[in-house]
Formats: C-alpha cells, structure tokens, sequence
C-alpha cells in the first residue's frame, strides 16, 4: 500500500463518492478508481459499497479508515517534531555564564555547538546571572551565587574546589597536598580576582589573611606566571586536571578547602522556548555524564 492511495481512500471517505473526491484532490476520476481498485486488490476485500448517491465504506474499510488516520495523524506529528527541530536549529539562545567557569564550560559549548551545528549561542560573561534571567536579558544563568527570587529555578550542576598550582622547583613541588592554613606561609601567592571573596573568606575563618601578588580574571595568566616561577596560585582543579605539563605541580590542598557550587538557573515559566529547553536538557546530560 501507497500513502498516497491512502491519502485517496480517506478522502473518499469522507465526501462519500469518487466524484467529490476526485475535485477535493485534483485528480482526475479513473486516477481514482485505479488506486482504490490496487487498494483493493492487496488486501482482497471491497473496502466500498456503491450505492446510488456514491459509496458506502464496509466494514474492512472501516478498519483500514480507523488505522489509516491514526497513521496519518502519526506522519503529521512526526513532520511537526522535524519542522520543530529544523527551526530550534537556527534559533539563539544566550546564556550568561560566571566568568570563572567559562573555561571550564567550554568544551561542553563545542560539544553542544558539534550536535546542533546550525545552533547560535549567544555566550555572555556574566556575575549577575540571576538578574539577568529575572530582566529576560539571557535565555539561562550559570553561576555560583545562591538564588533569592522564587520565580527563577536553580539546578545544581557540579561543585568547585581550589587546589595549589606550583613550578616543579617550588618547595612545595613535592608535596601531594597541605592543609589549607599552610597558605598562610606563602608570601608570593596568586588568584583570580572573581575568587577573592571567597578565598578571603575562608581565610578569615582560618584566622589568617592572605595577600596576594597578582589577581586577574584570567586562568591562563596565572599559569603563565606560575610557569616562569613568579610564585604559587590558587586556581580551581577542574581546570587544572586537564594540564599536561611537566614544569608544573598540583598540590592539593586538606581540610578547609574553598569551594563553590555552580548551578543552572533560569525562570519559572510555562512559555520557555523550546531551543531552552534542549539546552537545559542536553547541559544536565553532559554533567551527569562528564563533570560529576
């Protein structure tokens, strides 16, 4: 059987006579009955009475007419969800992302820009996230910072820990890791600038201050420093677990260890686009599968 003799018998059906039909399709009324009678002829069986206003659907046509609609219905479903697809593809979606997890995010971006390669993401540095979500200024958050309107939904994707990264001549380059009061010894100490409250705070509770040498909101100047042995610096590990580099150790750091927790955060809304949705669905897949 051929859709289109399908598509033929429930037109049929539904005008009640191969006359009324054959105008409804635009095709001409031998076209008609050669499809049906092909129709026919597979399955064995009239699937029409002709009576003198038109026709008269038997019982087996009753069946093929139930089953044949629910296939149509299924066929337009399905062009709906490619149509839908197609069209999510070439849509923007932005997302304003702390600026400490950008590195750390970006091979899921690439991966999600891979999978869906006519996709735009819109990639916007972000501190204030949730403000952002709440003005409608960003599609999705990332950030560290705890959530405070009820009308914005937060799901935690993974946790952040500091760790020491060290030259190979160091004094410490030979320790797997230290306490985290040990810091307070270290005079040439360096960290970025967006962690500073943070490692500030946990210092304080510690009963020490730490000062620093350098801040800057680049992971990758901190390395080059920490490279041409300017002095250690607190860097997050998940960015330092993918360094191969032989001039360069990681010392871990025990007890108080400063860490953070990033989630996913956008607003509490019926009408989310569905190009939001994919990415929400596809950045907690990643996480379960990769960063936990």
């Amino acid at each position: 059987m051929e859709l289109r003799q399908l598509k033929y018998f429930i037109q049929i059906c539904k005008s009640g006579s191969f006359t009324k039909a054959k105008g409804e399709l635009g095709v001409t009324q031998p076209t008609l009955s050669r499809q049906i009678r092909a129709l026919e002829d597979e399955y064995n069986i009239p699937l029409f009475d002709r009576v003198s206003r038109g026709v008269e659907v038997t019982e087996a046509g009753k069946i093929l007419l139930k089953k044949g609609n629910a296939i149509m219905n299924l066929l337009e479903e399905a062009r709906n969800e490619i149509y839908g697809v197609n069209n999510i593809s070439r849509e923007i979606i932005s997302i304003g992302c702390c600026p400490s997890e950008l590195e750390y995010l970006a091979p899921y971006f690439m991966r999600f820009r891979e999978k869906y390669p006519n996709f735009l993401l819109k990639i916007i540095d972000a501190e204030d996230a949730e403000n952002k979500v709440l003005e409608q200024r960003v599609d999705i958050g990332i950030t560290a910072k705890p959530i405070s309107d009820a009308s914005v939904i937060s799901t935690h994707l993974y946790r952040q820990e500091m760790a020491l990264l060290v030259h190979s001549e160091h004094p410490l380059a030979d320790k797997s890791s230290i306490p985290f009061r040990s810091l307070k010894q270290l005079n040439s100490i360096m960290f970025r600038d967006e962690n500073k409250s943070l490692i500030n705070m946990y210092c304080l509770s510690c009963g020490f201050t730490l000062k620093s040498i350098i801040e800057t909101s680049s992971t990758s100047v901190l390395i080059h420093w920490v490279r041409h042995g300017l002095g250690a610096a607190l860097i997050p590990t998940s960015l330092l677990e993918s360094l191969r580099d032989e001039s360069l150790r990681i010392v871990r750091l025990e007890g108080h260890v400063p860490c953070w927790d990033i989630s996913l955060v956008y607003l509490n809304s019926v009408t989310m686009r569905p190009t939001a949705r994919l990415f929400i669905k596809e950045m907690n897949s990643y996480v379960q599968a990769v960063l936990r």
